[in-house]
């Protein structure tokens, strides 16, 4: 089984380079909002929206105009790349599963004074290599790479932005799983709080590092400073801009701790269970401790290296109970927020609220699991006269397959 992975490089363009990317983000704006500016005059017109096909047609047929010399100066395929990503935003905002507004027109760069645009290169005919460390992008040429690792693949698409005052590229590669593990031999329950970023049902704790607050000294006295400025003026563009590279440094710390720990956890279990949490809803009520607790991207990232490796991943319900239940004798509690650890009064065992909320998240995936016949609980032959008789899960025969399917 193949997935389609995304890693970042850094790109050092020169200035007539780095003029081109910023034409070509620029242009990629362009179709967008004309593309979008014709879906709407179609509806309004007949009730009807442009699609792909449609939309592919008239970039072609534009193509001729001197007016829009502009998209002929641009990559084909990377304007038939806008045209889909305009189509799945139309049909996300119209779908009942996905809770998406209708798209937007996108805002000139000139006005929020921020090269934030992006294009898309599709790697066709082996049009985009990596040659003797530049990597060739389709009519702006050999751009020199930061490349801090080695590609799995063939390059599949490249996308080219500018963000916190670094031009990247993000390329896309198909990435071959290793065969899904027949024996199981591990289960590890996580619950992802405020206080700990993860606490492990084996003992493994993840303490929050608070990159935002490390910086909130110097991230408000830029602020302040920003404040002082005139606004539009050329000293409020720069401290503007090391507010941008500021945020830009915190949004990597946190995706930097995000894959170490969940590289630390996938290679130390062979069953993940994590909740489903609403981080939506979270960010409502506390949006900065939840983004600085990285709370959701921890699960993503755990989620691809857990299938890479040939290992399990589960989330148990979102309405599931597990804070405030004992470890021991599944006594239910009811504990205010403040309350990190408790006794409980069926057992008397004295217990931390973390821990024991992450051991029955372990206990209810196990059941979800088993009760949907993706794993089967063994007993091996030279374990059963031992005291303690170890977990071992084998994947189920009932079906082929069973192994990709998701406890409901």
């Amino acid at each position: 089984m193949k997935k389609t992975l995304r890693y970042n490089f850094r790109l050092n363009p020169t200035p007539e380079q780095e003029a081109r990317l910023i034409e070509f983000g620029a242009t990629a704006r362009g179709i967008w909002n004309l593309l979008l500016s014709e879906t709407i005059r179609r509806y309004e017109y007949d009730k009807t929206f442009l699609f792909y096909k449609d939309m592919a047609s008239l970039i072609k047929e534009l193509k001729v105009f001197e007016e829009f010399s502009w998209i002929k100066a641009f990559d084909s395929a990377a304007a038939q790349q806008v045209a889909r990503d305009l189509e799945t935003a139309l049909k996300n905002a119209f779908s009942k599963g996905r809770l998406q507004r209708f798209p937007k027109h996108k805002v000139s760069y000139k006005r929020k004074k921020l090269y934030n645009d992006s294009f898309r290169a599709v790697n066709n005919s082996n049009c985009i290599r990596i040659e003797n460390g530049a990597i060739s992008i389709p009519k702006v040429g050999k751009v020199p790479i930061i490349l801090h690792r080695d590609l799995v693949s063939q390059i599949k698409t490249v996308t080219v932005q500018y963000r916190h005052g670094k031009w990247e590229c993000s390329i896309t590669q198909e990435a071959e799983c290793k065969a899904a593990k027949k024996r199981l031999t591990s289960i590890t329950g996580f619950d992802i709080n405020s206080k700990q970023t993860v606490v492990g049902s084996n003992g493994f704790v993840a303490d929050n590092p608070k990159f935002l607050k490390q910086s909130k000294e110097k991230l408000s006295h830029l602020q302040r400073q920003l404040a002082r400025r005139k606004k539009g003026s050329n000293r409020w563009h720069k401290t503007k801009q090391r507010i941008n590279k500021l945020h830009g440094k915190i949004s990597r710390q946190r995706l930097n701790f995000a894959h170490q720990v969940s590289r630390q956890i996938t290679n130390e279990t062979d069953i993940l269970v994590f909740e489903d949490l609403n981080v939506k809803a979270m960010q409502q009520f506390n949006g900065s401790m939840v983004a600085d607790n990285v709370m959701g991207l921890i699960t993503q990232l755990a989620k691809y290296k857990a299938e890479l490796e040939g290992k399990l991943y589960h989330e148990i319900g979102r309405f599931e109970k597990s804070t405030g239940i004992c470890s021991e004798c599944d006594k239910n509690h009811v504990l205010s927020l403040s309350e990190r650890y408790f006794t409980c009064t069926q057992c008397s065992t004295d217990q931390s609220r973390d821990l024991s909320a992450a051991k029955s998240i372990a206990k209810t995936g196990e059941l979800d699991l088993i009760a949907a016949g993706i794993v089967a609980r063994v007993n091996p032959t030279s374990q059963q006269k031992s005291a303690i008789k170890t977990k071992v899960f084998e994947l189920s025969k009932l079906a082929e397959g069973s192994e990709k399917k998701e406890a409901a």
